[in-house]
């Protein structure tokens, strides 16, 4: 983790001791998708609906020109969405282990070069611009489509705390764990939070910046949800879903030789990498958030902060 907070490290290392003492986390990748949506403005909606009516008929020809530009995006869909005069054309790739944010943008340029010179399908006396995104993408913000849709690889890990391991190493109890856990949950609502999570974001920045990944997907990146529940034999179940990691381990960043000792010391390099690394990401996020709110209804988070805090003279490092 590179990180300049305090208490993350120690938390987090709590956390996964925790997770671990019970027998482990277990992950799964159920889907992994990069999107770019340009925006076609016509002068008349009744050009914007045919355009957007007609398009989805070749899908075909574009995965051909896509196929041309990359050896490893594969266009999955384009969805068209009329708003007033304008269609915006959200296109749905896979990347394989890259995070294919600049590799999706250049397919889908020369996919919509294309549909420019299609006379029969775009008349130039009717379309007055094209721009290569729209902003409906999501890209680098949190939004409603991140949290349902996904932008990236979508994440969840589980695992189940027995009541003893919660007292000896959370220093809380079942009760007040879940209980603490409501209360933050509600809040989320009230405060029109996107998803319910104590501290994901912590994780996703730290791990994104060790490893080369671009920083400022972490806003996108961080939504996710946390949920704790009683178990019948009196412990707790603990989840984390995080539906929009943007993240690679080839390209960008990935290449510097720091980040990729990173990577190579995770085991998240060759193929099928990116889907490890995001597990990791989620299972970390996971045990952070277990120990924050353990931390908060123990009354023990802003003493470790003054303990940990980086700020206060004789603090213990972290790294």
């Amino acid at each position: 983790m590179a990180t300049t907070e305090g208490a993350l490290v120690s938390s987090a290392t709590r956390g996964s001791l925790a997770v671990t003492m019970a027998g482990g986390v277990s992950t799964c990748a159920v889907a992994q998708s990069m999107t770019r949506a340009p925006v076609f403005a016509f002068s008349r909606m009744p050009a914007a609906r045919l355009f957007a009516l007609t398009i989805s008929q070749y899908l075909n020809d574009l995965r051909t020109v896509v196929r041309q530009v990359s050896k490893h995006a594969e266009l999955v869909s384009i969805e068209p969405a009329v708003l007033g005069r304008t269609v915006h054309l959200k296109f749905t790739y896979t990347t394989g282990d890259a995070a294919g944010q600049n590799m999706t943008t250049a397919c889908t340029w020369h996919a919509c070069q294309w549909i420019l010179e299609q006379e029969h399908l775009v008349d130039s006396q009717e379309l007055e611009s094209f721009i290569i995104e729209g902003n409906t993408s999501g890209d680098k913000k949190a939004s409603f489509q991140s949290m349902t849709e996904g932008r990236g690889i979508r994440v969840t890990a589980d695992c189940v705390l027995p009541e003893g391991i919660v007292k000896r190493v959370l220093n809380t109890t079942p009760d007040e764990l879940t209980m603490g856990y409501h209360h933050i949950a509600s809040g989320a609502v009230h405060g029109g939070v996107l998803g319910s999570t104590a501290n994901a974001a912590n994780i996703v920045a730290a791990i994104f910046t060790a490893t080369g990944q671009d920083i400022a997907c972490v806003h996108e990146s961080s939504v996710g949800q946390f949920i704790l529940e009683r178990t019948s034999d009196g412990g707790v179940y603990a989840s984390m879903t995080l539906p929009g990691l943007a993240l690679g381990t080839v390209g960008g960043g990935t290449h510097l030789p720091a980040q990729r000792e990173l990577l190579e010391m995770m085991g998240c390099t060759g193929k099928g990498s990116a889907v490890r690394l995001a597990e990791v990401i989620a299972g970390f996020a996971l045990a952070l958030d277990l120990s924050t709110v353990s931390a908060a209804v123990s009354g023990h988070f802003v003493s470790a902060h003054e303990r940990l805090g980086r700020n206060r003279p004789g603090a213990v490092p972290c790294a």
